[in-house]
């Protein structure tokens, strides 16, 4: 395993280049008076309440904190009521400032999550000195940025952490908001109705649809754009110090310069070839500015490598973005025909005045001796083993080390796992410990091994994400070996050799059942070369309809990237003379 593993907290130094460092008494007054200034300016410039900051490890939460906080001044001390003087104290200062101008709310940590900090049991304390000082509502959350229990990927199950709001809302009487991937009504109003909590607090759901609740009131469920918590152009994004954006909003970030656009002024023929996310992204623009669209897949269903990215035990939310599509296709009646290879003598019989080629990728074969199967090695791409179109035996070795051979290789390690609703089935009736069922619902049988050609892996994951992938590598005993050539297959073995050493010994795993190749994607441009090559070689007196490539057609990248792609070739169809 790599000994470099991003976590979130590091990026602190990054971000501000300081180093943290406790406060003077002092410097703490000044925190205070400046948190009231501010909500003094947001109360004049007409907001009806502020939130103050008690969650995630930052200043409140360390002052609470018996890991954090170690001062020897009245804002320290080895109590827990001793620790909350300095969040009490600006409570107070606030409502003195404020009066019964504002709602005093804050967004509060349920539970640290960090061993040696407090848990739900000292934040329900917290909570109820918090209410008796005035606090008006609690925003719970779940842990801190420092905390090894994933907060926000797509792996965290939906609701995960609204047993915490529930938690503080046993203790208080303030209205109490639920937070954290809950990201859809149904699942919303399930948690009101089970007495969670008393509101709900959407995030990331409106990034990905700022109608979100506008959708909820006119009852037009079916229309949301789910948010899948991917964090590709959110969380990510920050990381990187780059505005906000969102995979499957190709709006977010961007809306002043991709203001509604009028419909268009004449109607354009559009065809595209490729229902993945850029294809179907490109037929809603495109339908929604008023061309006339049909958009043909070669598989029995939209997708493209979304179907497969989903497959994967925490990505299943993925099928939220097709789900999307179809709604959206049947809606506005827009023409999809499945299970077609498109031809060029079929676009030539469509005559369409635009192609947008959304082909998606060809899987790389790197040259390695063995590759083609002839030696007897059970071989096949990453896509082919998630599909189900390959039997995945004991001993599994997946080549290549990016996201997708990441996920395959944990999918690989959990494939056949207790489901967890056998395993709350024999701990409830004691056929088994719940330790024990639970223990039966982490992975199965299976070994596996990552090998890599690069000293790192996971080196297109995002950061929010790859250090959960790089937990539960380890957490499952995935065997990752990086820094090496493969150099041949035979006779159920592999074989491969250090990089770093030009005359290091070979090595080898053997008694391998199944070559996982994830070794990289190229984008597929067979179909338009074979189009442009049956105009020239034939007079047709056919029209030459423009071409475009999009998605990973035109370049190999994320979902964020393939709808944006999608989105930016039908919105710049513009109108037609």
């Amino acid at each position: 395993m790599e000994n470099n593993q991003f976590h979130p907290r590091q990026s602190i130094l990054v971000f501000t280049h300081e180093t943290p460092r406790a406060l003077e008494t002092s410097e703490i007054q000044d925190v205070q008076d400046r948190i009231i200034q501010s909500a003094i300016r947001a109360e004049k410039a007409g907001f009806d309440g502020i939130e103050i900051l008690s969650s995630a490890g930052y200043l409140i939460d360390q002052f609470l904190s018996p890991l954090k906080n170690k001062r020897t001044d009245r804002y320290g001390g080895k109590t827990l009521e001793e620790r909350m003087t300095f969040p009490l104290e600006l409570i107070r200062k606030l409502k003195k400032n404020l009066g019964n101008k504002m709602i005093i709310g804050c967004r509060f940590s349920g539970d640290d999550f960090v061993p040696g900090s407090n848990t739900y049991k000292e934040k329900k304390k917290v909570a109820i000195a918090y209410e008796k000082e005035g606090m008006q509502y609690f925003n719970v959350t779940g842990g801190w940025h420092e905390t090894r229990v994933p907060q926000i990927p797509m792996d965290t199950p939906r609701s995960a952490f609204a047993y915490l709001a529930k938690e503080i809302k046993s203790v208080v009487k303030a209205p109490v908001f639920a937070s954290n991937r809950i990201n859809n009504p149904e699942l919303a109003e399930n948690l009101l109705q089970d007495f969670y909590c008393d509101a709900i607090c959407f995030g990331r759901a409106l990034i990905a649809d700022p109608n979100f609740v506008l959708k909820i009131d006119q009852n037009k469920i079916g229309e949301i754009r789910t948010c899948v918590g991917c964090n590709q152009g959110c969380f990510d994004s920050v990381f990187k110090m780059q505005f906000v954006r969102c995979a499957i909003n190709p709006l977010a970030g961007y809306e002043l310069k991709y203001k509604k656009p009028k419909r268009a002024d004449f109607q354009k023929k559009v065809l595209i070839v490729g229902g993945g996310p850029a294809g179907m992204e490109a037929a809603l623009t495109a339908t929604k500015l008023g061309h006339k669209v049909t958009l043909y897949e070669k598989n029995n269903e939209l997708g493209g490598q979304i179907k497969v990215s989903s497959v994967p035990q925490g990505r299943e939310e993925l099928d939220n973005i097709i789900d999307y599509y179809q709604n959206q296709f049947k809606l506005l009646e827009i023409s999809y025909k499945t299970g077609i290879n498109v031809i060029p003598e079929l676009i030539l019989k469509e005559n369409p005045d635009i192609i947008f080629f959304a082909t998606g990728v060809h899987f790389k074969i790197p040259k390695i001796e063995g590759i083609d199967g002839s030696l007897n090695c059970n071989i096949c791409f990453a896509d082919e083993a998630l599909a189900g179109n390959s039997l995945i035996g004991k001993k599994v070795v997946v080549i290549g080390a990016s996201a997708t051979g990441v996920e395959t290789a944990l999918w690989a390690a959990k494939k056949g796992a207790m489901s967890p609703e056998v395993a709350r089935f024999l701990a409830f009736y004691k056929g088994l410990t719940i330790e024990n069922a639970m223990k039966r619902t982490y992975q199965g049988d299976r070994e596996v091994y990552i090998l890599e050609y690069l000293p790192k892996i996971g080196t297109s994951i995002g950061k929010s994400t790859k250090w959960v992938f790089l937990d539960e590598l380890n957490m499952l005993n995935v065997n990752v070996i990086t820094n090496i050539e493969v150099t041949k297959f035979a006779n159920k073995t592999v074989y491969f050799k250090s990089r770093s050493e030009e005359n290091g010994d070979e090595d080898i795993v053997e008694n391998v059942d199944t070559f996982i190749l994830a070794t990289g994607v190229t984008s597929n441009r067979d179909l338009a070369n074979s189009f442009e090559n049956l105009m020239k070689q034939k007079s047709i007196n056919n029209k030459i309809p423009k071409m475009k490539f999009i998605g990973d057609s035109r370049k190999v990248g994320t979902i964020l990237e393939a709808v944006r792609d999608g989105f930016k070739a039908a919105f710049k169809l513009g109108k037609v003379q």
